[in-house]
């Protein structure tokens, strides 16, 4: 009775310890501005566009985002603007990305029977998901669309059954959302479909059960499903020839139309790099971008992943392995459990992306490598403890304990700030980065040509007339790099 009682006040701890920092990070969402560059430089401004908050009529993008916006997925923006517009708060754009590890937590729980307290610790832990699950960059929602399609092929090829419905659906969805959030997930998804359909297939011809007309509704369904997956590089092709557009694509020698050519394509080994960012050798500290702040000794947007904690789940897979070997070879089962060997080859194989792709060291644009290991591991734990021959030591809680203690690590450094409310406001951030000297020159229905310094362009937005009502009146600014993207306005100005 006392172990029994212990267990559960264990248990009980860890599960009070997540609402704790689930519900901290959500008032932190609610309440405070996001201030990353990236976030104010295009996020913004592209969902404000799409819900008409804020219309291209009043604020103009300059000439290399209205590229962006033209060719880059933006389904991650439509979401943000979505709630933007619903609450009328520009706060509530964070909610994307919450809901987002939301909505994965109770994924785990309905197909892997992962208890959500232990998900949510053991993911938290993860300083690249912690530090994004309140802002608005969409590396988060796109990854853990790619992460939901990494366990659900784990899922297919672990089993001997054709997918419900219920299970397309889960896929369609997943791979619909990464694709159209984040350009760099989109070979990655069509990779991950590949096998998808391959083992379905497969299923299909080598069990007898299966009904006769079940391929020919297949096919056309897929097709269909295919063209709403990849709608984004799709129209890309049609529109610029070119299913990446803006960014540089060369095929079979041949150099795609673009207008971005991102500077990491240039510099070092790719596995090596990866290598040393996951493994946090020479990284930065723990932010949202992982930004180096321009200090040589650090890798510029390495790390996030927590190493340590990267080679304990790598530890605790290889212990999974090697446990599950000498268990079949020992009970000689006709048909061994494979879970850990199958989870083995997944991890193997979903590394390969991120080694060899451009920019695979900035780990934000990757994260479902790690949300997916973590997962598997989650998985294992949740398997094995339901298993007979079980360790009496491998519990969820047990386990449970050690990710809170990585959890406890990273709230120590970082969740000063990413996990609680600093209650930083919009009218707070608009003063601290418009120049007063720049809007007193402003005067109602004037066109407005505001040159950003580098550096500083994530401050063009906030000179719309939607961020200052004290005005009283409207006016029209275009953000721009430079004079000649100024031609035919009004005035012109230099941001400070």
């Amino acid at each position: 009775m006392k172990l029994i009682n212990k267990n559960l006040g264990l248990e009980t701890f860890l599960k009070l310890g997540a609402v704790i920092v689930l519900i901290s990070i959500l008032l932190k969402a609610i309440i405070d501005v996001d201030t990353n560059y990236d976030t104010w430089w295009y996020h913004l401004p592209f969902a404000a566009r799409i819900w008409g908050i804020i219309p291209q009529e009043m604020y103009q993008f300059n000439d290399a985002i209205e590229n962006r916006f033209d060719g880059v997925p933006l389904l991650g923006e439509f979401l943000q603007g979505f709630f933007w517009f619903i609450t009328q708060r520009v706060q509530a754009a964070n909610l994307v990305c919450f809901f987002s590890l939301i909505i994965y937590l109770y994924f785990l729980k309905a197909y892997f029977q992962i208890p959500l307290y232990l998900s949510a610790i053991a993911l938290l832990a993860i300083p690249a998901v912690l530090t994004h699950a309140t802002t608005c960059f969409v590396d988060l929602p796109g990854n853990i669309g790619v992460s939901m399609l990494v366990m659900m092929t784990y899922l297919l090829y672990q089993r001997r059954q054709l997918p419900t419905k219920l299970n397309l659906l889960v896929i369609f969805l997943a791979a619909a959302s990464a694709v159209n959030i984040k350009p760099h997930l989109q070979p990655l998804t069509f990779l991950l479909l590949c096998f998808i359909g391959l083992r379905i297939i497969w299923l299909y011809f080598t069990q007898a059960q299966a009904p006769k007309k079940w391929l020919l509704k297949a096919i056309p369904i897929s097709l269909v499903a295919s063209l709403l997956i990849f709608a984004t590089p799709i129209k890309n092709i049609a529109l610029y020839g070119n299913p990446f557009y803006p960014i540089k694509v060369e095929i079979a020698g041949k150099v795609l139309n673009h207008t971005m050519v991102p500077g990491a394509y240039k510099r070092g080994s790719r596995p090596q790099k990866w290598l040393q960012s996951i493994l946090e050798i020479n990284t930065p500290s723990w932010s949202a971008d992982q930004w180096n702040r321009n200090d040589p000794k650090y890798m510029d947007r390495g790390g996030g992943f927590f190493g340590a904690y990267v080679v304990f789940n790598l530890l605790l897979l290889g212990f999974f392995f090697l446990h599950e070997q000498l268990q079949s070879r020992h009970l000689k089962e006709a048909n061994p459990s494979r879970e850990a060997t199958l989870a083995l080859i997944f991890v193997v194989m979903m590394s390969v992306v991120p080694a060899n792709f451009p920019q695979g060291h900035e780990l934000r644009y990757f994260m479902y490598w790690m949300i997916s290991l973590v997962s598997i591991n989650l998985y294992l734990v949740s398997h094995y403890e339901r298993s007979p021959n079980n360790f009496r030591w491998l519990r969820s809680k047990y386990i449970g304990l050690v990710f809170a203690l990585f959890l406890a690590i990273v709230l120590s450094k970082i969740g000063y700030f990413y996990a609680k409310p600093v209650f930083y406001s919009l009218d707070e951030h608009i003063q601290a980065t418009v120049n007063p000297e720049v809007m007193s020159q402003i005067n109602p229905g004037d066109e407005v040509c505001i040159i950003g310094k580098d550096g500083l362009l994530h401050r063009l937005f906030q000179y719309a007339s939607e961020f200052h009502p004290e005005l009283n009146y409207s006016y029209s600014v275009k953000g721009a790099l430079n004079p000649k993207e100024c031609a035919g306005l009004e005035k012109r100005f230099i941001s400070l």
